[in-house]
């Protein structure tokens, strides 16, 4: 589980943008609807992009970086 670390992370991150978009900034905003459950497609849509972003910030970047500071 520990190789997949990275997936984890991602989905997470992209979770609680969602969290933050469509539930929390409505509860501060009287002008914005407060309904998640229209918006529950980018929510499967933040899962495979919050893969994305985890394999290029946690995986792809740390490689590369290692071998910059290789050389």
């Amino acid at each position: 589980m520990a190789k997949y670390n990275w997936a984890i992370k991602g989905i997470i991150f992209m979770i609680v943008i969602w969290l933050i978009i469509y539930i929390g900034i409505p509860l501060f905003d009287d002008t914005k609807p407060m309904e998640p459950e229209k918006n529950i497609i980018n929510l499967i849509i933040a899962i495979p992009a919050g893969v994305a972003f985890g394999w290029y910030r946690y995986k792809f970047l740390k490689e590369k970086l290692e071998k910059r500071k290789e050389n």
